[in-house]
């Protein structure tokens, strides 16, 4: 049985506002002004959208959107950045693009519109849950993400929230006069060169991938198995952290982090990781300690 509000204004209003409030917190030190969301409105799209917030007075908007552009029948959810200010966003996706470059560019002749505005070649696969660049006449820019929004009958979907508040923090986070975030100094063994660790961080840690890995691994702990909602119910929804596989030291500039160079990890494995050589291998070695270890107590 679908959800009875999934296809209209109340669901997404619903998500909106569960985006907002999480961006409260995870945007503080950016130039993220968030407010919630108390209302929609329609789009040319065949769909609503809702505003939380903005980068500024006169700054690109923040916006979620649940529409058909994408090119299929159903609609689906989007997080974006909107403004009519071309060159303003270009000047943001110029700085974002370090972590997360535009998959897709579309412009006007990429678009057909009969009942309702949409794309001519649907997304692929690929290309859900990955920047997409929109350029129109006007100036009118767009610089946001899709998801497949599955049908659920949960009210919010929690895997759109986390990508959408970690695409936002991304590209917040990528702009300047922005503080630095909480590196969670005790995961990082004393035997690092701590400004290295740092640079690093702030060079290549994007909350979206991030997101994405510990989605596509369930939230479960890829060296011992553990699940924070198994052991601890609701509150422990959602949560995980993702480790770097690559060493720090065989980083370039010019290298891209991609969703295989990460893996998720519970808290305890994270910092035992961090007291190990700094090798790919790393994860494998302790998983194989960690069974071991296991397999003794039965």
């Amino acid at each position: 049985m679908k959800p009875p509000t999934r296809q209209g204004r109340a669901w997404l209003l619903t998500t909106a506002k569960s985006v907002a409030e999480r961006l409260k917190f995870q945007g503080e030190g950016t130039r993220l002004r968030i407010r919630i969301p108390s209302r929609t409105t329609t789009t040319n799209t065949a769909g609503w959208r809702a505003v939380i917030g903005d980068l500024g007075e006169g700054q690109p908007r923040l916006e979620v959107w649940f529409d058909r552009f994408s090119g299929y029948p159903e609609r689906k959810l989007y997080a974006c950045f909107y403004s009519e200010d071309r060159r303003r966003m270009i000047a943001i996706t110029n700085r974002a693009n370090r972590k997360l470059w535009a998959i897709r560019t579309v412009t006007q002749k990429d678009t057909s519109e009969e009942r309702h505005l949409f794309l001519i070649d649907r997304l692929k696969r690929s290309e859900f849950k990955a920047p997409i660049l929109e350029r129109y006449s006007g100036g009118i820019t767009f610089y946001g993400i899709y998801d497949p929004t599955r049908e659920s009958s949960e009210r919010v979907s929690p895997h759109f929230c986390a990508r959408a508040v970690a695409f936002f923090a991304d590209v917040a986070r990528a702009l300047p006069h922005t503080k630095s975030e909480d590196m969670q100094r005790d995961v990082y063994p004393q035997l690092e060169n701590r400004k290295r660790v740092v640079s690093h961080l702030q060079r290549e840690r994007s909350r979206l991938l991030a997101t994405e890995r510990k989605i596509r691994d369930d939230h479960e702990c890829q060296v011992c198995g553990f699940r924070f909602e198994e052991r601890y119910g609701k509150i422990g929804g959602e949560f995980a952290e993702a480790h770097h596989l690559v060493p720090l030291r065989q980083l370039r500039d010019q290298i891209r982090t991609n969703i295989e160079d990460l893996a998720t990890v519970c808290a305890n494995c994270h910092r035992m990781l961090h007291r190990m050589a700094g090798k790919r291998g790393d994860l494998a070695k302790l998983r194989t300690i960690v069974r071991k270890r296991q397999g003794k107590r039965k």
